[in-house]
């Protein structure tokens, strides 16, 4: 049951952080941007309300969260003392900040809505910014930066700047498809497009530099050290922020090319073409980006575990390829051994260590199988290869009867009870993700779909479920060296994973050749996790 919180816990904090950045950074969007409170455009009037609506959704979505996620940790802490948390639950900085960030967040829902009916009223303007600067500062109580007990107070101020850096970016970018999407229906607002375009890309460059320059302080007081970086779960997680930051940044510089060719030349073809399609994709990346930043929450900083920090030799070692696994132990002996460690926990077996290094390197062979498949089937040339999908419901099948040897259909725990176990409950998330996952996309390829089915763009948006799940997935929240060395597998592979539902999507939005760039870089992605999964092999426990 605790570990099912858990895991409740670590998906509320990814949907924390983003109605933060759609509340926060859209308020920012309405005044930079819009500048919604001195401008006299009624043609602007619809975007201003649009933005506001937005607003609100991220002020209602981030009260929300965190009163689910506040009575979540009372029933972590009741599970784990055996009794109610109160009154003392009550005194703790981190229930004080979480409420008064669910309050305030409540009120700036309601001064946005007044602000919708209102929108040129300076007063409820600045009311809202009032309020954001609030979020903005409470915010900081709920980080790592408050429980240190060195410069606690220069690290708050650099985790809140990171925080509006990171809001301003994704709040904007969900800004820019909300107004795209307006724009299509009200052809007065296809003048302001490029506008819009223009001023957030200033705005953006600001909110660039303080991710980046806050970011590499924060990172430097948290980690230490390169070895850190790479040899703990921490930094690891520091690593995919990285590079989904990166790889973000280059659509952004790719949509800021464009509005450069347009102040130039009032040439807006790319403004039209491909910069909507390269900010979703930048949504996509941005989305992640945010859930791996919650996930940091439940890890020690790097520079706190020093005496648990991998070697570059064994960190190599997980991704070092090597001939998979093709036979199983049987299952009594893998129920055998976990009993026998249950009742003396000093016994070691190889017997479940054998079971899941198999389950992995069949798993990868699957996807490696699919990745060839789909290659094959790319240039349309072999009409069968279009079937290649279907390999994700056999995979769901091989998940679903092996992932979790104790529990059902194989084990002696009853389906429902083993869903209560966090683990266990993101291994039948997976299963289901797969035949999901194969069932829409070969639907998706039939000859029959129509050219404006919305079917094909389900399964990117299932590979970015998927990749979420690979990235909250933990084994523990305070990883040993052998534990995170197990984690660093499941991390590369969720990065992957969202790097596959952003080619994809891609592949589906942009004409040839960017499209089938793109395309190919799913594959490839998918291809990748396959043979991480084929060379997968249980680290020793240290």
């Amino acid at each position: 049951m605790e570990e099912f919180a858990q895991f409740l816990d670590d998906l509320l904090g990814g949907v924390d952080l983003v109605a933060y950045s759609v509340a926060v950074g859209g308020l920012i969007w309405g005044v930079v941007v819009l500048r919604g409170w001195w401008s006299r455009d009624e043609d602007i009037a619809p975007a201003v309300h649009g933005c506001l609506r937005l607003v609100v959704i991220g002020a209602l979505g981030l009260a929300l969260s965190q009163g689910i996620g506040l009575a979540i940790k009372a029933w972590i802490l009741a599970e784990t003392l055996g009794r109610s948390p109160f009154p003392f639950l009550l005194y703790t900085t981190r229930f004080q900040a979480g409420l008064t960030q669910m309050l305030v967040a409540a009120g700036m829902a309601g001064v946005s809505v007044a602000l919708w009916r209102r929108p040129r009223s300076r007063r409820r303007w600045l009311l809202a910014l009032g309020l954001a600067l609030i979020l903005v500062v409470v915010a900081a109580w709920l980080t790592h930066a408050a429980s240190r007990l060195d410069q606690r107070a220069w690290l708050m101020v650099l985790t809140s700047l990171h925080e509006v850096g990171a809001a301003i970016w994704v709040g904007g970018v969900i800004q820019i498809g909300a107004f795209w999407r307006l724009k299509r229906r009200r052809q007065a607002l296809d003048a302001l497009w490029p506008v819009v375009l223009a001023r957030f890309s200033s705005l953006g460059i600001v909110a660039v530099l303080l991710l980046a320059g806050v970011g590499t302080a924060l990172a430097w007081s948290y980690i230490g050290s390169w070895r850190g970086l790479f040899g703990t779960a921490y930094g690891a997680i520091v690593v995919v922020k990285l590079v989904l930051f990166a790889t973000a940044l280059g659509f952004a510089a790719l949509n800021r090319h464009a509005v450069g060719v347009w102040a130039r030349t009032r040439d807006g073809g790319g403004l039209t073409r491909r910069v909507p399609y390269f900010v979703e994709a930048e949504t996509i990346l941005l989305v992640a980006l945010l859930v791996t930043a919650s996930a940091l929450t439940s890890q020690p900083p790097a520079v706190d575990t020093v005496a648990e920090t991998a070697s570059w030799a064994e960190f190599a070692d997980v991704f070092t390829p090597r001939l998979p696994r093709i036979s199983s132990p049987a299952h009594a002996a893998v129920v055998a051994a976990d009993e026998d460690a249950l009742g003396n926990p000093g016994t070691l077996s190889g017997a479940p260590e054998s079971w899941s290094e198999y389950n992995h390197n069949m798993a990868g062979l699957f996807l490696v199988i699919m990745a060839v498949g789909a290659l094959a089937n790319f240039g349309g040339r072999i009409p069968g290869a279009r079937h290649w999908p279907l390999g994700f419901i056999a995979l769901g099948v091989f998940l679903f009867m092996r992932s979790d040897p104790m529990s059902w259909p194989l084990g002696p725990i009853p389906f429902w009870s083993s869903l209560f176990d966090g683990t266990v409950l993101q291994h039948r998330l997976a299963t289901v993700l797969s035949f999901a996952l194969g069932l829409f996309e070969w639907r998706a390829r039939s000859p029959r779909v129509e050219d404006q089915s919305r079917r094909p763009y389900v399964f990117p948006l299932l590979c970015l479920a998927g990749g979420v799940l690979l990235l909250t997935h933990s084994h523990r929240d305070f990883v040993l060296k052998s534990e995170y060395l197990i984690q660093i597998s499941h991390t590369a592979m969720g990065l992957l994973a969202i790097l596959m539902a952003c080619g994809r999507w891609l592949e589906l939005r942009l004409a040839p050749p960017i499209g089938r760039v793109a395309g190919f870089g799913s594959i490839a992605a998918m291809a990748s996790i396959g043979l991480i999964l084929m060379f997968y092999q249980e680290p020793l426990a240290y």
